[in-house]
Formats: C-alpha cells, structure tokens, sequence
C-alpha cells in the first residue's frame, strides 16, 4: 500500500512539474506574441507616415512621370498573380481595394486628411487582434490537459498488452505456436 502512495505522489508531482512547465511556456509565447504585435504596429505606423512624407516630398521635388501603359501594367500584374494560390490572390485584391479606397479619400479631402489619424485608426485595429490571446491561451491550456492524459493512457495500453500476453501464453499449451505468435507481448 506504502509502495503504491509513492508511486501516485511521484506521478502527481510530475504532472505538476509538467503543467508549470507548459504554463510558462505559454506565458512566453504570450509576450513573444505581444512583442511581436507591438512591434507589428510601430512598423506600419512608420512606413505610413514614411510613405506620406516621401509622397508629399516627390509631389514637391519632381514633376508627375509619364503614365504606364493600362494594358502592359495589366500584363504585368496578372503574371505575378498566376503565382499566388486562390486565397493569396483574394487578400492581395482586397488590400488593392483598401488602398484604392484610401486614395481616393485623400484625393477627396486633401486638406483634411490627417495621415496621423489614420495610422491610430490602423493601430487601434491591429490591437484588437491581440485581445485574442487569452482564447489562445485558453484552447493551449485545453491542449496541454489532454497531452497530459497520454502518459496515463499509454501506461494503462501497456497494462492490458501486459494482461493479453499472460493470456497468450495460456494459449500456447493448448494452440501450440498460433499462442506465441499472438501480438501481445510487444
């Protein structure tokens, strides 16, 4: 009885080691994917206002270039859509969409655009995507509860291959070798 108590404590306390284990290891995920989302955010938010700045410089600095043929600009981009797969193509239409729609507001207000504006409409966007974390951590929690059963299952399947040999080799005085080629005893 003795002897059993211990071996319950030691697996307890293994599995707990194992939980702690996991547990920070989605802490860590968690501010790596936090840094990353932070990181994310004040990456666009300077190639927005880059991109203002450098559009508003060339419209100072240089006149409007020569106009690129529509129909070897269509050429063009449907050669280098024949390489992305269905769903790329669709997100990179979309985004076209989006930034046509972004021009043609600036063109509309012009004096009232604000680029800073938008960029914390485009942060505050992108932020909300980070609220999806404590799902994230819920369904890794979930995960590591059923990872945490395999061990026990796999004791327990090697407890029944222990049963099944026993009966096997019962077998094998009355069947002769079908007994010992019973898989049981792997």
């Amino acid at each position: 009885m003795q002897h059993d108590t211990a071996a319950e404590v030691s697996r307890l306390t293994t599995t707990v080691e194992r939980l702690a284990d996991s547990l920070e290891r989605l802490e860590r995920r968690q501010r790596r994917t936090r840094g990353i989302a932070t990181a994310a955010l004040l990456t666009v938010a300077g190639v927005l206002l880059g991109g203002h700045m450098l559009n508003a410089a060339q419209a100072q600095a240089t006149p409007s270039a020569a106009p690129l043929d529509p129909a070897a600009a269509a050429a063009a981009r449907e050669e280098l859509f024949k390489r992305l797969d269905p769903d790329q193509r669709r997100e990179v239409e979309r985004f076209e969409q989006d930034i046509g729609w972004v021009s043609q507001y600036r063109r509309l207000y012009a004096d009232q655009f604000d680029p800073a504006a938008m960029v914390a409409v485009m942060l505050g966007r992108m932020a909300r995507s980070v609220h999806a974390v404590p799902d994230m951590r819920t369904e890794m929690q979930v995960m590591n509860a059923k990872m945490n059963a395999l061990p026990l299952m796999a004791a327990e399947i090697q407890g029944m291959n222990a049963k099944m040999g026993v009966m096997a080799a019962g077998m094998d005085s009355t069947m002769g070798r079908a007994g010992r080629m019973m898989p049981w005893s792997w």
